[in-house]
């Protein structure tokens, strides 16, 4: 990129049109050219475009904010009335837990559908994708088994990989549109957490407040106005921090803060089983705690890329979060091994099936990233192999989402 920057200097068309199909691989190769010809007049125009400080909000037109604003309000309120429409069947039991997602997930894929304006052709793909999910999950038999359960929990997750082409408004996995997704999902959950615990602050205040009086209103409360407030949350939370930017730069701060503290926990907790002697081969909570612990350092480290600032060096950050991504492998490694043990020892179940092949694929995952992170260390390697590493390979988890919902409840004859 800074070769073709430094080729068409003299064209500001192509510069532009190198900015808008590639505009991450552009806002980190443009330092490095501005700073060997800082007195041309276009890299100076350049400069500034790029480092201009205006928030989203301020950007747009009171008009497009009154027009966003009240398609989130649509939105939220279709998302509770169907919500309160699913609740009673999910309740009953007639219908599978999971189809809760559905007043929310195919929502939030329209709203950033509205937003990009993609092909027709995607548009199609996207809602006939959320149509036969929603066909084969209520052909599914509604019991408790293991498949069926496992169904219920992988399905959301495959959902939400339609979301990520909505909001990226395209098949291709470019690395910095996968980011930016990441990045968005680290905000959406600060933004809509803290919604949520306002919500429950104010509906506790409200239910007392009327009981205080003699007025029972917490069944009508629950029922009638707090499913929609909590249906709206992850719609709300997408305004806030996509349209005015009021959680900007905190997940990936966030993730620097906590990275070293989870390196020392992890450590602590490793020695502590090695002196106590604890035996993570017989214990499940063992191995519940082991993948949880490893979602938390991908989280980690997937921010901390994310959050990287543009021509950034390498800082001691990055030397705690590579020390992470070991002792995660190490971890992962335990896990695996204990695995197998039960599944030699005890027999294959889908639990025992499910969780194998997720730790797996963890296990690769963290590999792929921890070599390209020590090549980066070692400088043969700039920062966007780091970023490759994480988001080309996650398609393989949609994937494995997707056998678990679709393959399992049939090899294991929905036991």
């Amino acid at each position: 990129m800074e070769n073709l920057i430094f080729k068409n200097l003299e064209q500001p068309s192509e510069l532009e049109r190198l900015y808008r199909q590639e505009p991450e691989k552009f806002i980190r190769a443009f330092p490095e050219v501005f700073k060997e010809n800082q007195n041309l007049t276009i890299l100076k125009v350049w400069h500034e475009r790029l480092n201009f400080d205006l928030t989203r909000d301020e950007r747009m037109e009171p008009d497009a904010k009154r027009k966003d604003l009240l398609l989130i309000i649509v939105i939220s309120l279709l998302a509770g009335t169907i919500a309160r429409f699913l609740f009673p069947s999910i309740d009953k039991g007639l219908i599978n837990p999971a189809n809760i997602v559905f007043s929310v997930l195919p929502l939030l894929s329209f709203y950033f559908l509205l937003k990009n304006n993609p092909s027709k052709k995607l548009i199609l793909s996207i809602s006939l994708s959320y149509l036969a999910v929603l066909i084969y999950l209520n052909f599914l038999p509604v019991n408790n088994s293991d498949t069926i359960i496992l169904a219920n929990l992988h399905l959301p997750f495959f959902l939400w990989s339609l979301v990520a082409i909505s909001f990226m408004g395209d098949y291709r996995l470019q690395p910095g549109k996968v980011l930016e997704y990441l990045k968005y999902n680290g905000e959406l959950l600060i933004s809509a957490g803290l919604l949520l615990i306002c919500g429950v602050v104010l509906t506790a205040l409200t239910i007392n407040l009327f009981a205080a009086i003699q007025v029972k209103i917490d069944n009508f409360y629950m029922n009638k106005i707090a499913i929609y407030g909590v249906a709206a949350s992850p719609f709300v939370g997408t305004y806030l921090a996509k349209t005015r930017g009021l959680t900007k730069n905190i997940a990936p701060y966030l993730a620097k803060v906590f990275s070293p503290l989870v390196l020392i926990t992890l450590a602590v907790y490793l020695a502590t089983i090695i002196v106590m002697q604890k035996n993570p081969y017989t214990d499940r909570e063992f191995l519940l705690i082991f993948n949880l612990m490893l979602i938390l350092v991908l989280a980690i480290t997937i921010f901390s890329v994310a959050g990287r600032e543009t021509g950034s060096k390498i800082a001691f950050n990055d030397r705690i979060i590579f020390a992470l991504l070991t002792v995660a492998i190490l971890i992962d490694c335990v896990a695996l091994s204990a695995i197998l043990f039960r599944l030699t020892s005890y027999g294959i179940t889908p639990n025992r099936l499910a969780v194998l092949g997720m730790n797996l694929i963890v296990f690769v995952h963290l590999v792929r990233i921890t070599v390209n992170y020590f090549r980066f260390l070692l400088g043969n390697v700039k920062v966007e192999r780091i970023e490759a590493a994480i988001t080309r390979y996650l398609p393989v988890y949609s994937l494995w989402t997707l056998m678990v919902t679709i393959v399992f409840p049939i090899i294991f004859t929905f036991k």
